[in-house]
């Protein structure tokens, strides 16, 4: 990318003195607001998986759930392995609540993913704001918008009470594509990629779904460095350690369970299953019955894109004034201008085309994805702000933001008293006028 005029640069940099008491202050307003999660039950079948987990894994010392009395109950009896489908970070989480018997404060695992990609988005719009030369303050609106965004997105806000790993992998990911963003522009750019990689390994630690972003990160790199030997060196630093921590994990899986994404019925489970009489077996069915799984599969393919247009619509908005600003002005800049402006759209449209492909048909997996979202509303807010052939659009732009984030916050603000819900609803289609979850027949 081309080098940003250094005096440009500091004089920016004052401008934004005010940046890490901004941050700061929404990630206390986003906690402030998360304090009625403390009274949600958490009686969901994965929430019990995980704290059942970190229980025996702290009175036995060993990280399953073989020889825990959940397993006693016929739902939880695929969960008898000899090694968990989901890695061990967020249960290291849990460890200290589970120790103090403090479940209903455990939700402050979930919260901190939340914040994690608060301060990525803040990290990436920042870095945005002084690569192409604004000099608006960091209380400016058009710097604080987007971070009161992702501060009170439903999703996440929904999740945050909830003992989930997807605010968690999702923070720390977010948190990686935004070092890889600023490496270049960085005083120790070799460092900035390093540090890219580390928290991809902790992201993958808790999840294999970040696994997802690694061709963002690619991509990134190759926008980001004109040199080849910079991006190889830059590859290497940010996959070495990613793949170093990741080992950690993934390969003891795939050694003992013969497994890397897709988690399989152990063969004792599977054997006896087989060897259960046609009564047995239907008693069974119907004691494991997943009735959210059901409605899952009833879900039509294309589920998540209207459901996240209803539930944020700073989806559409983003998407609609990204391909405008592209066809009207953006196509006409050099190639690495276009490539950086993508950033943040492949991101979005990248991951939830996968999710679609792999058929993962709830929300909780969306979670990948929401940071890009705030990250492309930025994007905007600056390519109006510097071109002036795209001034003109940023009222109507700024206008549509600001109503899609309060209206996203009043959705989401819903599920701060209402826990058991292992699924988000948009506010039309609680009002019963759409029905999405579970609709083919």
């Amino acid at each position: 990318m081309t080098p940003v005029n250094t005096e440009e640069v500091q004089d920016t940099s004052k401008k934004m003195q005010y940046f890490w008491v901004v941050v700061l202050l929404l990630i206390s307003f986003s906690a402030l607001l998360k304090l009625p999660t403390f009274n949600l039950p958490h009686n969901e079948g994965d929430e019990v998986r995980f704290w059942y987990l970190t229980k025996n894994w702290i009175e036995t010392g060993h990280y399953t759930l073989q020889g825990s009395p959940l397993l006693r109950v016929p739902a939880y009896l695929g969960t008898n392995r000899k090694m968990p489908v989901h890695p061990p970070l967020f249960p290291t989480l849990l460890r200290p609540f589970a120790q103090h018997n403090a479940l209903n404060k455990a939700v402050m695992a979930s919260w901190l993913g939340h914040f994690l990609a608060i301060l990525a988005v803040a990290l990436m719009g920042r870095y945005l704001f002084l690569y192409y030369g604004l000099t608006l303050s960091a209380l400016s609106p058009l710097f604080w918008l987007p971070l009161l965004g992702i501060a009170t997105d439903p999703i996440m806000t929904w999740i945050s009470g909830i003992l989930w790993i997807d605010n968690l992998h999702a923070g720390l990911a977010a948190l990686s594509i935004a070092l890889a963003m600023m490496a270049n522009q960085a005083y120790r750019p070799k460092l900035m990629y390093f540090f890219s990689g580390v928290i991809l390994g902790l992201a993958l630690l808790s999840k294999v779904t970040p696994a997802i972003i690694i061709p963002l990160l690619f991509y990134i790199i190759v926008v980001g460095e004109t040199d080849n030997k910079k991006r190889i060196q830059a590859l290497l630093l940010g996959a070495i350690p990613a793949l170093l921590l990741a080992s950690l994990w993934y390969v003891p899986l795939y050694l003992t369970m013969g497994e890397l994404i897709f988690p399989k019925t152990p063969v004792e489970i599977q054997a006896m299953l087989d060897n259960l009489s046609p009564q047995a077996l239907q008693a069974f069915e119907q004691a494991s019955y997943c009735g959210f799984c059901q409605m899952a599969i009833n879900s039509p393919w294309y589920y998540q894109w209207p459901k996240l247009s209803l539930i944020s619509p700073l989806f559409l908005v983003g998407i609609s004034f990204s391909f405008l600003f592209y066809i009207l002005y953006i196509r006409t800049l050099e190639v690495v201008k276009r490539g950086h402006f993508l950033i943040p759209l492949f991101w979005c449209l990248g991951v939830l085309s996968i999710l679609t492909y792999l058929q993962l048909m709830i929300m909780r997996r969306t979670t990948l994805l929401i940071a890009s979202l705030y990250v492309m509303f930025y994007m905007l807010i600056v390519f109006s702000e510097k071109y002036q052939p795209l001034k003109k659009y940023q009222p109507l732009l700024l206008l549509l933001g600001a109503v899609s984030i309060v209206y996203s916050a009043i959705g989401g603000g819903y599920y701060l008293f209402k826990g058991n819900y292992a699924e988000i609803f948009s506010m039309p289609e609680l009002a019963g006028f759409i029905k999405l979850w579970g609709a083919e027949q």
